[in-house]
């Protein structure tokens, strides 16, 4: 073999040597880069009403409230009659929030009392018709709060439309029509709550990963918003 051949020879292995270090070195500038599962979730942002800890009063592991026909454990119902809306919050023992609601009392899908967890006065698990036929007597019940009370952290109200609900939080999980009012369900499972730009008084840390967001809509007019922190499907 001539010295030419065997310098080319050389030459070619350098090159193929250098390519297969650049190829190696890609890879591992990629493996780098890979993202956790957690990375690759977008972060999500826990909503709520800014209504206090202070306004529920002192944590107790009973706080019963209790109408004409019907009585709620553990629940706290704030209203504004110029707005016609009703806030209800079902609580932990410490004031923690498991479930927010707002209502627009000419507007409220019946499933969503049909299935509260409401007594009879005499303390026996109320039926559903009597559910449906005086969970009115809850927002006369509520203690009156400012209008400002009515507008989540993220902006959200009774009144808006759909596309403003898509824009914040995406594509639904789930759309359907109930009692005549559109559905909309977000189920952001394993979602990273983050606490950039956002307080620690804004942060719900129930479950710590998770809240599951119910709207409903009636002529793209949000009439029923519900926050919830408990793990659950689309019902």
């Amino acid at each position: 073999m001539t010295k030419a051949s065997i310098a080319l020879l050389l030459s070619s292995i350098f090159f193929f040597s250098c390519q297969q270090q650049k190829k190696d070195e890609d890879v591992a500038m990629q493996d780098s880069e890979l993202k956790s599962p957690e990375e690759l979730i977008k972060p999500f942002f826990a909503d709520n009403y800014p209504v206090t800890d202070k306004m529920f009063g002192k944590p107790t592991a009973n706080r019963p409230v209790i109408t004409a026909h019907l009585r709620s454990e553990n629940t706290a119902w704030f209203t504004n009659d110029s707005l016609q809306q009703t806030l209800m919050f079902i609580l932990f023992s410490d004031n923690s929030r498991l479930v927010t609601a707002c209502f627009d009392h000419k507007n409220v899908p019946s499933e969503v009392f049909s299935k509260m967890d409401f007594s009879d006065n005499a303390n026996y698990p109320s039926n559903e018709e009597d559910r449906l036929l005086y969970y009115q007597e809850f927002f006369s019940k509520a203690k009156k709060i400012d209008t400002k009370y009515f507008i989540t952290n993220m902006g959200f109200k009774i009144g808006d439309s759909k596309e403003k609900a898509i824009k914040k939080y995406g594509k639904p999980d789930s759309i359907r029509v109930v009692d005549g009012f559109d559905k909309y369900f977000w189920n952001p499972a394993g979602a990273q709550i983050t606490r950039q730009n956002v307080s620690e008084k804004d942060l719900l840390l129930i479950d710590e990963k998770k809240q599951f967001i119910t709207m409903y809509f009636r002529n793209n007019k949000l009439a029923t918003m519900i926050l919830d922190n408990i793990s659950r499907p689309e019902q």
